[in-house]
Formats: C-alpha cells, sequence, structure tokens
C-alpha cells in the first residue's frame, strides 16, 4: 500500500519573501527550502538552552567575578569556532521528518 501524500497548504507570500527564498534554496525545491526552514525554526534555540545552563551559574557570582566568567566563555566560543569548519546545510529529502 503507498503511503499517501503529505497534505497541501496554500500559502500567500509577499514578493519579496518569495524571491528572496528563490535566490538561496540552491538544488531544492522551493517548497523543500520552506519546509526545511520551517522545521529547523521549531527546534530549539542553541543559545537559550546555554543561556539556561549558564544563568544559575552567573547569578551566583558577584558582578565582577561575572564580567571575568562572561569574558572565558566568549573567548572559548572564539577558539572553537576558529577550530570548527562551518557546518554544511543539512540535506532534504523533500520530505519533512517524522517527530
Amino acid at each position: 500500500m503507498s503511503q499517501p501524500e503529505n497534505p497541501s497548504f496554500h500559502l500567500r507570500l509577499p514578493p519579496e519573501i518569495k524571491a528572496r527564498l528563490l535566490e538561496v534554496k540552491g538544488e531544492s525545491s522551493l517548497n523543500s527550502e520552506i519546509v526545511e526552514r520551517l522545521d529547523r525554526s521549531l527546534e530549539p534555540d542553541p543559545a537559550m538552552q546555554l543561556a539556561e545552563v549558564f544563568r544559575p551559574i552567573l547569578s551566583d557570582l558577584d558582578a565582577a567575578d561575572r564580567v571575568k566568567m562572561i569574558k572565558l566563555i566568549t573567548d572559548a566560543v572564539e577558539i572553537l569556532q576558529k577550530r570548527q569548519p562551518k557546518r554544511p546545510r543539512r540535506a532534504t529529502s523533500g520530505k519533512s521528518r517524522q517527530r
């Protein structure tokens, strides 16, 4: 038995947004580009996750130590950015991931 198609959803896009999406979509379809971007927007924000981890630690420090800790964290991130090549964009198969 064949799998049913994903439901169709008609969307009115301002021409400027459609043009920008068409410019950046690469070889994927416009639909795949929109689905991937929507999917990504629903994932937890890594910056917010880090903030939640550091918030209790930083709140227990006095102001001078908080400034030092933020500087150390910023320096560590800069070092990691130098070592890590930029992550390639995820490939899409045209189908959204099952959750």
